[in-house]
């Protein structure tokens, strides 16, 4: 059985024409676009989801799918408000924390 996966993005000025690469269990699933949703269904069980942006990423989320429902998840850009400033420390010392992906509440 499968389970449908919705992902949401925040809105924010970084990266706000830029589109998010949606890679699930390793293979590239899709895009999502500012303040967007992206929606896809999955087999039941354990995956991964990693959201990309030229050499910078998101966290590698581990998740489990259950069978016949819905999981909610969201994303958004690190740099808001007076982070932006560390745009350039990011690129250098943590490009994976450039994106953060969670499950949504």
């Amino acid at each position: 059985m499968r389970t449908r996966i919705v992902l949401r993005r925040d809105s924010g000025f970084m990266d706000f024409t830029r589109r998010y690469k949606v890679v699930i269990d390793g293979e590239e699933a899709g895009t999502i676009g500012n303040g967007g949703r992206f929606e896809t269904e999955v087999e039941a069980g354990a995956h991964t989801l990693q959201l990309r942006i030229d050499w910078c990423s998101s966290n590698l989320l581990e998740f489990f799918a259950p069978e016949g429902g819905q999981l909610g998840l969201e994303c958004g850009s690190n740099l808001r408000g007076r982070h932006i400033w560390k745009a350039s420390r990011l690129l250098d010392e943590a490009p994976e924390a450039w994106i953060w992906l969670r499950l949504a509440a």
